[in-house]
């Protein structure tokens, strides 16, 4: 869905980071200027707590994750562009948005 809408996009495997630590991924993410996008909960949590680059988390089962994001996508965008440190949380009821530090 991504790509479809002219997004640039890459998992954690092509990168060689399919084993890495979430932490790993985000210094890497933030690194490229890029947003790392999960369905994970705890990793969700963890950077709502502590916003380091761009994160999205999708509150939804991974099968949805396309359609949740896909819905609200030009409103993830607008506040990822706002902002440097950000973690934005997706549901199929909208998005909120953290950069607090806990």
């Amino acid at each position: 869905m991504l790509r479809r809408r002219h997004h640039e996009c890459w998992t954690a495997s092509a990168v060689g980071l399919a084993a890495a630590s979430d932490d790993a991924l985000t210094v890497w993410a933030s690194g490229h200027h890029a947003v790392v996008v999960s369905t994970d909960q705890e990793f969700g949590q963890r950077r709502t707590r502590n916003a380091i680059g761009w994160h999205v988390w999708l509150h939804c089962a991974d099968w949805d994750a396309s359609t949740v994001l896909g819905a609200h996508l030009d409103a993830v965008v607008a506040r990822l562009e706002a902002r440097t440190d950000l973690t934005v949380r997706v549901s199929k009821y909208g998005v909120t948005a953290s950069s607090d530090w806990r």
